[in-house]
C-alpha cells in the first residue's frame, strides 16, 4: 500500500481531487458529481481504492454538462503503489512524471525522493494548474510544468527515475535521453491490439539504449498526441480481393493475452469486430500507413476474407497467431522490449522464440 504519512500527519487523497469529479450513469453518459452538492457520496468515492475521473472530454463541455470519455482522472491508490513499487524511487533521486494530474502521485514521489528534485509534465493547462495549486497548498516542493510529455522536460535532465501516468503507444526517445544511466523508466504501453496495456518497467544503459519487461496489466488513458487511431474500414470494398478459410483466429479479438502478444508483432494495426444483421461475427483489421485492411466474417465450415492493399493484412494475422501459438500461449510477462535511437523492439525471453517489430521512436 501506498504510505501516506508526512512529518507524523497522513496524507490525504481528497486534498488532491477537484471539488467537481466524474461518474458513470447506467445509460451510458458521464455527470458531473459536486462536493457543494453532495459531500458524502463525493467523499466515499475519492476515500474508495477506484480510480477518480476528474476531466471528460478534454473539458470541452461539448455535450452539455455530460461526458462521453474520460480524459484525465486520480489512479486507483493499488494501481499508484504498485507503479510505485516498479519505480524504486529512494531518497535523494530526481524523479520526472509525465502526466500531473490531480498532484498526488508527484506528492507521493516527492516525499520518498526527499531531498531529491520531482518534476511533473501535464499537457492540459486547466489540469497542471489544479495540480500546482495543491501541491503548493499541501507543502510539496514539485515543480510542475505544463507541456508536451513526449518531450520529457530536458531543462531539469537527467533523472534518475522517471514515470508516466498516460500509457504510450510509441516510447519517446527523449524518455531515455533524459534518464541517467542505471536509471528506470516505469510506463503503461498499449501494444497496439484492442488497446491491451501493461506495465512495461525499463532500465538505461550506458549506450544510450534501454531494456526491460512487462509486468501487471494496465488500463490508462493515452497521450494526447498518441490517441488517435487512423482506420480503413472497406472503403474500397468493390475492389478487395476474396478468399476463404477454414482457420477462426478469434482468440486476438477476445482475449488478453493473444491481444497483446498480436499488438506487439503487428505495429500500427487498428482492429475492430462488430456482429452483422444474420448473427455473423465481423473481424476487421486495418493498416492506415500502407492503406490496406481486412476483414473476415464468420461462416459454418469455411469463413470468407476480404483484402484490400498492398498487405495481405489477414494473411499476416493469421501467420502471427501462429508463431504464438507454437511460442506456447506466452503471456505478457515473458515479453520485454528494447529501445534504441532507431525505434522500439520487442522480443520474447527464450531465444528462438523471437517475436519482434521496430517501430519508429518519438523524438524532439
Amino acid at each position: 500500500m501506498l504510505d501516506m504519512q508526512r512529518d507524523g500527519k497522513r496524507m490525504k487523497r481528497e486534498d488532491f481531487i477537484p471539488d467537481v469529479i466524474w461518474i458513470r450513469r447506467e445509460d451510458g453518459w458521464m455527470i458531473p458529481l459536486d462536493r457543494a452538492d453532495n459531500p458524502d457520496a463525493w467523499l466515499k468515492l475519492v476515500n474508495s481504492d477506484d480510480s477518480i475521473v476528474t476531466q471528460a472530454d478534454d473539458g470541452t463541455d461539448e455535450y452539455n454538462g455530460k461526458g462521453i470519455i474520460p480524459t484525465s482522472s486520480s489512479s486507483a491508490p493499488r494501481v499508484m503503489s504498485r507503479m510505485l513499487d516498479l519505480l524504486d524511487v529512494r531518497e535523494g533521486m530526481d524523479v520526472l512524471e509525465i502526466g500531473a494530474g490531480t498532484g498526488y502521485n508527484a506528492a507521493v514521489l516527492a516525499e520518498r525522493a526527499a531531498p531529491g528534485r520531482v518534476t511533473t509534465v501535464e499537457v492540459d493547462p486547466v489540469i497542471a494548474e489544479h495540480a500546482r495549486q495543491a501541491l503548493r497548498r499541501t507543502g510539496h516542493p514539485v515543480t510542475v510544468v505544463t507541456g508536451d510529455g513526449v518531450l520529457g522536460y530536458p531543462d531539469g535532465a537527467p533523472y534518475d527515475r522517471m514515470m508516466a501516468t498516460a500509457s504510450a503507444l510509441q516510447i519517446p526517445y527523449a524518455w531515455v535521453e533524459q534518464t541517467r544511466p542505471g536509471g528506470r523508466i516505469v510506463l503503461p504501453l498499449v501494444s497496439g491490439f484492442f488497446e491491451c496495456q501493461a506495465f512495461l518497467c525499463l532500465t538505461v544503459d550506458g549506450d544510450g539504449t534501454a531494456q526491460g519487461r512487462f509486468h501487471d496489466v494496465a488500463g490508462f488513458m493515452r497521450l494526447r498526441n498518441q490517441r488517435d487511431d487512423a482506420a480503413l474500414w472497406g472503403d474500397n470494398e468493390d475492389d478487395a480481393r476474396i478468399t476463404t478459410t477454414r482457420l477462426y483466429p478469434r482468440a486476438p479479438f477476445t482475449e488478453f493475452e493473444a491481444g497483446f502478444a498480436l499488438g506487439l508483432m503487428l505495429p500500427g494495426w487498428v482492429a475492430g469486430q462488430r456482429e452483422a444483421g444474420d448473427g455473423t461475427e465481423i473481424l476487421r483489421v486495418s493498416h492506415f500507413a500502407s492503406g490496406s485492411w481486412a476483414s473476415f466474417s464468420s461462416g459454418t465450415d469455411e469463413h470468407e476474407v476480404r483484402q484490400y492493399g498492398p498487405r495481405r493484412l489477414w494473411d499476416e494475422l493469421e501467420a502471427a497467431y501462429d508463431r504464438w501459438l507454437r511460442a506456447g500461449r506466452p503471456d505478457h510477462t515473458r515479453f520485454g522490449a528494447t529501445i534504441t535511437p532507431e525505434g522500439q523492439s520487442f522480443w520474447l525471453d527464450v531465444p528462438e522464440q523471437v517475436v519482434s517489430a521496430d517501430r519508429r521512436a518519438v523524438s524532439s
